[in-house]
């Protein structure tokens, strides 16, 4: 029995499995599209100018503690000045694969240093420069939205995969 049960899991598996991956694909680009309207909100601040903030005395300077002078909440967004660190910006997704058994896919939002070099100054800080993690910390605060949109999707697509 179990044989048998096997070779329609496999049969059922082949007929469907392409429809499945590309379901897991598109749910994935849902995510990356999630993710990257957060993190470009949170690094695209335009409310204070490179003069207001020297005026202010470098409210992202160390000076001020380990989180910088707060000018906004959450302390970690961060203003344009050129573009260039918005402009360095990709997001995407991997293609989903199965792997021995599970299915692996992935969302991302990433930035490019070769394109924006100082893009680490900016997330890890600097000797006179707070840290300002505003990729890791976007995307924990769309954790529950992201799994959200993963579970649904998901769970919709199981609900119409059936063993017949």
């Amino acid at each position: 029995m179990p044989k048998q049960g096997a070779l329609l899991i496999a049969k059922n598996l082949k007929k469907f499995g392409g429809g499945f991956i590309k379901h897991v694909n598109k749910t994935m680009g849902m995510v990356s599209k999630v993710m990257d309207a957060e993190v470009t909100k949170n690094m695209s601040l335009t409310d204070h100018t490179q003069a207001d903030l020297d005026a202010m005395g470098n409210p992202y300077a160390k000076k001020h503690g380990p989180e910088g002078f707060h000018i906004h909440d959450p302390w970690w967004q961060v203003h344009t000045q050129t573009g260039e660190l918005l402009g360095s910006k990709r997001s995407g997704t991997v293609d989903a694969r199965f792997n021995f058994g599970s299915i692996k896919a992935a969302a991302y939002v990433l930035l490019d240093e070769g394109e924006a070099p100082h893009a680490m100054d900016v997330i890890y800080g600097t000797s006179v420069m707070v840290p300002r993690p505003f990729l890791l910390m976007s995307i924990k605060r769309k954790e529950d939205e992201v799994m959200g949109v993963i579970t649904k999707n998901l769970r919709d697509m199981v609900h119409n995969f059936r063993i017949t």
